[in-house]
């Protein structure tokens, strides 16, 4: 730590810091549902708070390791018992801590990989590339199994890339690399085509003693076996979940159910993904940077990872994210090789304020706003129900507490009971049958319809102000997900009702 707030970039590292955990503030929820059910969930339910007939169906095809479950398990356990029970509370802690595990072991490695550069401009697009495109403190903010298997494998490759003088120490970084490998395997099995990658350029580029894979393959299977160890706390049985991950998705071919593209898929998603002409601009310079070091570490990893992926059927652009890293310091050496060979034009500088603008405002957007609609909405419930006696939550066409069509008990209120109806029409029906005087309905949308629109009601929530809702361009809140609760009653005068 030391090292990094006293170097010459510290101002760098500092401001990337309070970056990645203002990110971690706001940048609520998750990327993708296996964040939250496949991680989260697992959790809760050994924790005695959800039943497992409410888990996905990767718990029952046991293919989910336990390893993040177990950390997530032991974090939540620990505050629990110094009373932090709130789980927005318990939710925003991980995502802190991840951040700054990975802000930790980047800065680190960019302090490592410095040297490599030979221009002072190529240092700088190094660092900033590092920390402050666009979507990087997103990802690095996530409890994800990709997140959490990329910092393990780039502390992995930190320690093997460090020169130690003492030979104990480095006995020490050996071993503790075998562990971390592993660990990166079994938060993501894909890690393996990045662990294969790294095996050919130990054997064949660095070349290292017979004495110090022996240390590497002793501590990774002591790894492997604390991992088997924790597949059967979770799921009460012993379990290898690599080989049933592997017939599950791959031999019963349940991964192609869910959507198969082409080899050159990813080219395609990161092009968009990562917004033209930024992310053409990026490949293009990753290119050259794989061209100009085809022998380090990271380009032998990279392609080996890409090409893995580039093999499978099922692709999603998150599967990549393990190796952002590699990508933007391979990018980065291909922008040092044009600023050491190439004079800079007026064409390349106004070019390059353009990105850096496009960059800037993707950044902003990224980090102030939350990754997941919903949680703003379970806050909500949460802050102002959770004191109240028992309260009926009456939902239209979909439960509150569900996402992705799966349920979600994490942040579940106890004390809310959900009543889905199939359309408004049912919904009041209902209504008109029990004589209420007031209701909560739960929609996601911005407006009742229907007769049900002619009862008093006030929207007490909904995710957007509503001042934006007084805007309906091309009815476009019929096409969006607008998270809504409403306050209906059946009485000339309002009652007291709860104010967003």
């Amino acid at each position: 730590m030391k090292s990094i707030f006293q170097s010459a970039y510290s101002k760098y590292f500092i401001l990337g810091l309070v970056l990645i955990i203002t990110t971690a503030w706001f940048s609520k929820g998750f990327h993708h549902p296996d964040e939250q059910f496949q991680i989260l969930e697992f959790a809760n339910y050994k924790l005695g708070n959800s039943p497992s007939a409410d888990l996905p169906w990767e718990f029952a095809a046991k293919i989910r390791p336990g390893l993040q479950p177990y950390l997530a398990y032991i974090f939540i356990k620990s505050l629990n018992y110094f009373g932090v029970e709130n789980p927005f509370t318990l939710a925003f802690l991980l995502r802190l801590i991840t951040a700054i595990c990975c802000w930790f072991v980047v800065s680190k490695l960019i302090l490592l990989l410095l040297p490599n550069f030979s221009t002072e401009k190529g240092k700088k697009i190094f660092i900033f590339l590092s920390l402050f495109l666009w979507f990087i403190p997103y990802i690095n903010v996530r409890f994800s199994s990709e997140n959490m298997a990329a910092i393990s494998f780039l502390l992995a490759i930190y320690l093997l890339l460090k020169i130690y003088r003492n030979p104990s120490v480095e006995k020490i970084s050996m071993f503790i690399t075998g562990l971390l490998l592993s660990f990166s395997f079994f938060f993501r099995f894909q890690m393996a085509f990045a662990i294969i990658g790294l095996g050919l350029w130990l054997i064949f580029v660095n070349k290292i003693t017979w004495y110090k894979w022996l240390i590497l393959v002793f501590s990774g299977l002591i790894g492997v076996i604390i991992c088997v160890y924790l597949d059967k706390w979770l799921y009460g049985t012993w379990q290898f979940t690599p080989y049933n991950y592997y017939v599950a998705n791959i031999v019963t071919g349940v991964a192609a159910s869910f959507g198969v593209s082409p080899w050159w898929y990813y080219l395609n998603l990161f092009f968009l993904r990562a917004i033209p002409p930024l992310s053409l601009v990026l490949l293009c310079f990753f290119t050259v940077g794989v061209y100009k070091k085809p022998l380090h570490v990271f380009s032998v990893v990279a392609v080996c990872f890409l090409i893995g992926h580039f093999m499978v059927g099922h692709k999603e652009m998150r599967f990549l994210f393990p190796i952002w890293f590699l990508f933007t310091y391979l990018a980065a050496i291909g922008c040092d090789f044009y600023l050491k060979n190439y004079r800079i034009n007026t064409f390349a500088k106004y070019g390059f304020i353009l990105l850096v603008a496009i960059n800037s405002l993707l950044l902003l957007f990224r980090t102030f706003f939350p990754a997941q609609e919903a949680l703003d909405c379970y806050s909500y419930v949460y802050r102002h129900f959770r004191s109240k006696p028992p309260v009926n939550m009456y939902c239209i066409n979909e439960p509150l507490y569900s996402l992705s069509g799966i349920k979600t008990s994490f942040y579940r209120q106890k004390n809310i009971n959900e009543i889905v109806f199939k359309s408004e029409v049912e919904l009041l029906e209902a209504l008109k049958k029990n004589h209420f005087d007031s209701v909560y309905v739960f929609k996601r949308k911005a407006a009742l319809t229907g007769e049900l629109s002619t009862y008093k009601s006030e929207r007490i929530y909904s995710v957007y102000p509503n001042w934006v809702l007084k805007f309906n361009i091309s009815n476009w809140q019929e096409r969006a997900n607008i998270w809504s609760i409403y306050l209906i009653h059946n009485k000339k005068k309002l009652p007291i009702y709860i104010k967003n």
